[in-house]
């Protein structure tokens, strides 16, 4: 291969900028593994693995669990109801229902104006629902309604409705135009086109996301504790504040197998009629709101005098600077452990798919003795295991660990957010192998090639583009779940939102999330447009189309 090759040239350089990125962006975030294999360090964790080899079996604190957990998985459900009504109605006003061609559009141009505005109206709001992390959300609820899962819930509500609208905008403008186009030759209005046109084809995967939100809302629900807001968090919490971890085991297994049986739940749901679907969401609502209790009243009546603290011309440019700088090691933290958990999970995810790994791309074919089988498919089990406990274990439930492991800061913010993304990524690359077109490898594989040849040169070139572009959507996810981190003492800009809330200093909390939404705003506009060029037909043009996938990475 000519290395002269501009293409080549250009290739080599991005690697070596990619690489660089790492190091250096380790190096400014203090990264020290040494940390992990210190004195103290390895103390800490013979501690934590002690009393996680030794769950607490105990019939009361049993009980204990058993009751909290339900209390998840019902923060969960009413979270993901509420965020569905939040998400499906400003998504209805944010969607941008395509004209006719050549159409001589006699709508008045006041008319077309106001449209556009409240569109864009209706996506600056989803942005910034879906920027502020779901604990910030829980603390204000905390202050306006008091302990209890009522502030868990409206946290999920909000910022997931963010997440959700955005996702349903645009896989509501990613239908085929036929059937709109139809209606609106026929004059049908813009309410009759979105429930006629739009809805019908989009609705299997709005629920399948909708589903996938409930799993990823029970796991939030699980960590919100921490803040006074019902559920697991408050255990786990606690459990480590006292460095109780056998009680941590307990509740950490209950997390894992919540998260376990909801997994299974959703896939049969998936294939089943939709009247089961609704039907669990109308029990699941009404068993949640006689169960949890919530002082609705409350947020019509709580103390928002707060608001009117507020008065950004106070602020001190030593205080916007510092911001800055702390978004900027938010983003350094999120893309040091994003790019490293990709890389990790880039070579344990060919072991987790049952096609590369587990069988053959040749029909009836049988290779290998049964001991050999026994082995592949024992593997194959233990690392999808692996990978599924590190995708059910929330970041915050990581880092509180590696607090106690390794010392406050951004090295333990790190390693929470890269060991769960291992879990995730390792599961989206792991589907996306599994969805290959399969003459290609099955041509390879005739030829004799083993799995590494089949993996590298037969599929990895089908999906690398994906590949690329699901990560750096991870990315986006991980700036957001860095923020949330900080809040028990691991780096980023986090820490300074735990200390303005703690402090009741809401201008310092308004400024920090107001410089968080631009910066976040901006990378997810960049983010967009790279996918799209990455995800589009080579010789056309990119066109804005949703990322299926993200109900494997939200």
């Amino acid at each position: 291969m000519n290395a002269s090759n501009p293409v080549n040239w250009r290739r080599n350089v991005v690697w070596l900028a990619f690489g660089l990125s790492i190091y250096f962006g380790a190096k400014w975030n203090d990264v020290a593994l040494s940390a992990l294999f210190d004195s103290q360090g390895i103390s800490n964790a013979g501690d934590i693995l002690s009393g996680l080899l030794q769950p607490d079996f105990s019939p009361d604190f049993l009980g204990r669990i058993v009751w909290l957990s339900l209390e998840s998985l019902l923060i969960g459900i009413l979270g993901t109801v509420l965020s569905l009504v939040i998400g499906i109605s400003i998504a209805l006003i944010a969607i941008q229902v395509p004209a006719l061609p050549d159409s001589p559009d006699n709508e008045h141009y006041l008319l077309r104006a106001a449209a556009g505005f409240a569109r864009w109206s209706a996506r600056f709001f989803l942005g910034l629902l879906r920027t502020i992390p779901e604990i910030v959300w829980a603390y204000l609820f905390v202050r306006l309604i008091g302990l209890g899962p009522g502030a868990a819930v409206m946290a999920i509500g909000l910022t997931v409705g963010g997440s959700i609208g955005k996702l349903y905008s645009e896989l509501a403008e990613a239908a085929a135009p036929g059937p709109i186009q139809a209606l609106r030759a026929n004059g049908a209005n813009r309410f009759s086109i979105l429930l006629f046109a739009v809805i019908p084809q989009v609705i299997r995967q709005w629920l399948a996301y909708g589903l996938f939100r409930m799993e990823c809302n029970i796991r939030t629900g699980t960590i919100l504790g921490v803040v006074g807001a019902g559920g697991l968090g408050a255990e786990i919490a606690l459990s480590i504040r006292y460095f109780e971890f056998d009680k941590l085991a307990t509740a950490l297994l209950a997390v894992l197998l919540l998260v376990i049986f909801l997994e299974f739940v959703s896939a049969y749901l998936r294939k089943a009629p939709l009247r089961y679907t609704i039907a669990l969401i109308v029990c699941g609502t009404f068993v949640s709101v006689l169960y949890l209790k919530i002082p609705w009243m409350e947020l019509f009546t709580g103390d928002i005098n707060f608001i009117g603290e507020i008065d950004i011309s106070t602020i001190a440019p030593e205080f916007v600077t510092r911001t800055l700088w702390l978004v900027l090691e938010t983003l350094g933290m999120a893309w040091v452990a994003t790019m490293s958990a990709a890389i990790i999970a880039f070579f344990l995810a060919p072991v987790a798919s049952a096609t590369l790994f587990g069988s053959s791309y040749l029909p009836d074919t049988y290779t290998g003795s049964l001991t050999d089988k026994l082995a592949s498919w024992g593997l194959l089990g233990v690392m999808r295991l692996v990978l599924q406990f590190f995708r059910a274990m929330p970041e915050l439930t990581f880092a509180l660990v590696f607090v106690v492991w390794v010392g406050p800061g951004a090295f333990a913010g790190i390693l929470a957010i890269g060991v769960h993304s291992v879990g995730v990524l390792g599961r989206l690359y792991t589907d996306i192998y599994e969805e290959v077109e399969p003459g290609p490898p099955r041509a390879l594989q005739a030829t004799g090639a083993g799995v590494t040849g089949v993996w590298l040169f037969s599929v990895l070139p089908q999906v690398s583009s994906r590949l690329i572009a699901y990560t750096l959507f991870r990315f986006e996810v991980n700036i957001r779940a860095t923020a949330m981190v900080g809040f028990v003492g691991a780096g980023g800009i986090g820490d300074a939102l735990h200390t303005a809330i703690s402090l009741f200093h809401f201008t310092d909390l308004a400024v920090l999330l107001l410089v968080l939404l631009v910066v976040v705003t901006l990378v997810d506009m960049a983010g967009d447009r790279i996918r799209r060029r990455l995800l589009s037909p080579p010789g056309e043009k990119a066109a804005a189309r949703p990322l299926i996938e993200t109900t494997v990475v939200a």
